[in-house]
């Protein structure tokens, strides 16, 4: 075997094994539960919602928490359970989920530290 496709065979066995293999770390939460991720969800209204990544700061506003993206000068409220969220309390994050453009919420998937 050849020195590419040893590399070839190594590079696919690594992206196999990451797909498979779920990463929850202590700076991360999933919710839900669910091991496999969809990248499209149906919308109540039959349109396709694109699940999308948000960056910035986790803020408390009330009784809830939000999100801060200070780069679009935006807040999003995050559907999300409130306790999981409150150890990222003025933390940069990444917020994986869908958004809910009528009330910028966030249906959060998943909560990381950056």
């Amino acid at each position: 075997m050849n020195h590419t496709n040893a590399f070839l065979n190594v590079a696919m066995m690594t992206v196999v094994f990451a797909a498979v293999v779920p990463s929850v770390g202590l700076d991360s939460i999933e919710v839900g539960g669910s091991q496999r991720q969809q990248f499209t969800m149906q919308g109540q209204s039959g349109d396709k919602t694109e699940v999308k990544i948000f960056t910035g700061t986790i803020w408390m506003s009330g009784d809830r928490f939000v999100l801060r993206d200070e780069h679009q000068k935006q807040w999003y409220q995050l559907d999300v359970d409130q306790k999981l969220v409150a150890k990222f309390e003025g933390k940069q994050v990444k917020v994986i989920g869908t958004l809910d453009t009528a009330n910028s919420e966030i249906r959060v998937q998943r909560i990381e530290e950056v």
